[in-house]
């Protein structure tokens, strides 16, 4: 756990990329929130995590959270682009597989959004 949380590791960012994905997601869908604003403000917040290492001199730390936080809405970025593509993908009739529910995506909110229009 203390090599997850170190300042310098690079899983950390990664795997909050993947919770700011899922946090933007559903409050864009949800409430109509812009995701560009929403996910960038998410991210700042899961960077806030480098400020625990009390081991790194201030503005180490600074520049660990502007990268920290800049690495995690470009994963954001990518996984919901990822998402918009999957989505694309089965609009235009590409089953997936186990694919069963019957409705259609005009029915129903889309989780991945242009987070940029």
């Amino acid at each position: 756990m203390d090599e997850f949380l170190h300042s310098k590791s690079m899983l950390t960012p990664g795997v909050a990329g993947a919770g700011t994905t899922l946090i933007t997601a559903t409050l864009a869908s949800q409430f109509g929130l812009p995701g560009n604003w929403t996910g960038l403000v998410v991210s700042l917040l899961f960077g806030l995590s480098i400020w625990a290492d009390k081991r790194i001199v201030i503005y180490q730390r600074v520049v660990f959270y502007l990268l920290n936080s800049m690495t995690i809405f470009a994963v954001a970025i990518g996984l919901n682009t990822a998402g918009m593509q999957i989505n694309k993908a089965e609009e235009r009739g590409v089953p997936r597989l186990g694919q069963e529910e019957t409705h259609t995506p005009a029915e129903q909110q889309q989780f991945f959004q242009d987070w940029f229009r």
